[in-house]
């Protein structure tokens, strides 16, 4: 999936992002919801690029403590925030890098 979707990017944009921002631009309850985005912010923040691509592709999560609505919704986490950063023009198809 990762060499699909410029992975890298995204996550440096979510992590630079300030909060308040992307809160506004992600959260429309369809299907981002503010426990999407909390949770989202937590995998930002507790993995770096290499690790969040690793996790975006297994589409698992690193060690982070999850709130009773946030296990909810593990299992569609990933398609959902796929979804909403699809629709935001975030997630960009992946450019083949040419060999040297």
């Amino acid at each position: 999936m990762s060499q699909t979707y410029d992975v890298p990017s995204l996550y440096n944009f979510l992590l630079h992002t300030p909060e308040a921002g992307l809160r506004k631009m992600l959260v429309d309850n369809k299907p981002m919801t503010e426990a999407h985005f909390n949770l989202m912010l937590k995998v930002v923040r507790a993995c770096d690029e290499t690790q969040f691509t690793e996790h975006f592709t297994k589409q698992d999560f690193p060690k982070v403590k999850m709130g009773p609505a946030e296990v909810k919704l593990k299992e569609k986490f990933w398609n959902d925030c796929m979804t909403t950063w699809n629709s935001r023009g975030l997630l960009t198809p992946a450019v083949a890098s040419k060999a040297a």
